[in-house]
């Protein structure tokens, strides 16, 4: 009886293991592995204890039968009818087991794999980037190697999750001889949350899917983002005037025999581009321990709603749900603050104008200083731009993640606390920072009326005023430095506006080294130097000195 009642438990646990690619098994896995085998007698042990305890009250029935013909008033009739029927129950212990699964799962057994999976999207990001880096000694390579070495830790919190429920189902079966035999010291809702939380425990796939589908309502998410950022089509900026980028089509291969500056920029960013995939599955981890811990703080609500209350519950699952689909929720982040497909990044993408004789074709072969400096600002400026961009966008996610998992705190964290400002400012933040150049496009249009429906360029086309006595070489010199002064503007007034989030963000989570006004600086004084041949023709305008100096004008 004792193998026969292992062996159905062993095809009940087969029902909630999660389903993963088959990868190598690297050390954590190893770990995992071995916790789950050392773990698959247990199963067995439980069965054991309910057959030899399902005896005693089977024996201990009896003699109750015995003692209630004696004396029916002291030992009514229902006391030897519920012990027969909890031994019963005890030697049917998987009829039981599969019963209160099906209570919750409705009989379907369900594989989990949220869409925001990180083997997909590691699988997404290996296809796009195979063409272009090599997977070798770089940071790509250790955090793909981390997340493959923690693919089986779902396996083992659901073995966790299934033996527990096991505990849990025969503790409720003495419940409910207990419960019967004096229900004033055992009222039902002992006996009733039990079996739920042991059927939940047992469908811990569909826990799972109900916790993603309620926050993504089943959608697909983000699953191409990978792909999109490395596209000139995406987030990333392109080449600027006919310089350098970081898509596929312009990153420079490795290997070449001489690297740039912007070369090594560029590769920084493709040989850690896997960050927001290894974020998701931190995500993915987290969201399977929040969804096992959900299930435990209801059933301790019921228990004791005084010392537990619901909301504890609550928050696990919801932010379980987002954490499975972070990609979904940054996606809602970024939409909520500044849609990309609504705010065109003209102002700085736009920048196609600028005045040099300098190209990427020419650079290399410079000997002045002048074409020097258009070259260095030249190679430097699209990477910049590109890595700038990729670090907002993985800040973003992790200010998205922190505001996820404040939600299971409690009011008395204050701005820290789920409906705190500052909890609300990391949400808005994060969202922000994901689309940073939307947002500063969006403050610059608001400052200079650029028509971004119309595709305005940036104002970044210099014209000298007054030429009178300079050759044309001593006109393209001066127009040379000041395109390199223009794109270092660019660059500095990008960090400080990405700066100024951050400092808005502190002020928010109540930091006394951080004022709103600081942070406000750094966000109009950045959109300014981003912007700084509109500004300096206002400026010029305002004080009636157009015909001296250099204009500035849209792109060509």
């Amino acid at each position: 009886m004792n193998k026969s009642l292992f062996s159905l438990l062993s095809g009940l646990i087969l029902t909630v293991l999660f389903s993963e690619s088959a990868f190598a098994t690297p050390q954590f896995d190893d770990i995992g592995q071995s916790i789950t085998d050392s773990m698959s007698s247990l199963p067995g042990l439980v069965a054991a204890f309910s057959y030899l305890s399902g005896i005693v009250i089977a024996v201990s029935a009896i003699f109750k039968t015995v003692d209630h013909v004696s004396n029916p008033t002291q030992t009514p009739v229902r006391v030897p009818v519920v012990r027969f029927l909890i031994g019963g129950a005890l030697f049917s212990l998987p009829i039981i087991a599969e019963a209160v699964m099906t209570s919750i799962n409705g009989g379907t057994p369900v594989i989990f794999s949220s869409q925001g999976n990180m083997l997909l999207a590691l699988g997404s990001i290996l296809g796009v980037l195979s063409s272009v880096v090599t997977f070798g000694q770089n940071v790509n390579f250790i955090l793909q190697t981390m997340i493959w070495s923690v693919e089986l830790l779902p396996g083992l919190i659901a073995a966790t999750a299934y033996l527990l429920g096991l505990v849990i189902m025969v503790s409720a079966l003495y419940k409910t001889r207990d419960h019967v035999e004096d229900p004033q010291r055992v009222p039902m809702k002992d006996v009733v949350i039990r079996f739920i939380t042991a059927g939940a425990l047992f469908s811990l796939p569909t826990i799972y899917n109900a916790m993603h589908e309620t926050i993504t309502s089943g959608g697909l998410g983000i699953l191409g983002t990978i792909a999109a950022l490395l596209s000139p089509a995406g987030f990333l900026w392109s080449s600027q005037a006919g310089g350098f980028g970081c898509g596929i089509t312009s990153v420079i291969i490795p290997g070449i025999t001489t690297p740039t500056l912007g070369d090594v920029i560029c590769m920084s960013m493709i040989n850690t581009i896997s960050f927001p995939t290894f974020l998701a599955a931190v995500a993915y981890l987290i969201g399977l321990v929040f969804g096992f811990w959900g299930i435990l703080k209801i059933r301790d609500h019921v228990n004791d709603p005084s010392r537990v209350p619901v909301t504890e519950g609550i928050s696990r699952f919801i932010a379980g749900g987002a954490f499975f689909g972070l990609p979904f929720v940054v996606s809602v982040a970024q939409m909520s603050v500044a849609n990309p497909l609504l705010i065109a990044a003209t102002t700085i993408n736009g920048n196609t104008g600028f005045s040099e004789t300098v190209t990427a074709a020419t650079c290399g072969t410079t000997n002045s200083l002048d074409e020097a400096m258009g070259c260095f600002m030249l190679n430097i400026l699209g990477p910049s731009q590109v890595v700038l961009s990729f670090f907002g966008y993985v800040v973003g996610t992790i200010f998205i993640m922190i505001g996820i998992s404040r939600l299971i705190k409690s009011s008395q964290e204050g701005a820290r606390g789920p409906g705190g400002i500052g909890t609300f400012t990391t949400f808005v933040i994060g969202g922000m920072l994901v689309s940073a150049q939307s947002i500063l496009s969006a403050i610059a249009a608001s400052m200079f009326g650029y028509d971004l429906l119309a595709l305005t360029s940036n104002y970044t086309f210099a014209s000298l005023s007054y030429t009178t006595g300079m050759t044309v070489a001593e006109q393209q010199a001066a127009l040379n430095v000041v395109a390199a002064v223009l794109k270092f503007m660019i660059l500095i007034g990008m960090l400080s506006f990405v700066r100024g989030m951050f400092i808005l963000r502190e002020v928010a989570e109540g930091s006394q080294q951080a004022s709103a006004m600081s942070g406000v600086t750094h966000l109009i004084g950045g959109a300014l130097a981003v912007n700084l041949g509109p500004l300096l023709n206002a400026i010029q305008n305002t004080l009636g000195i157009t015909a001296f100096g250099v204009t500035f004008g849209g792109g060509l």
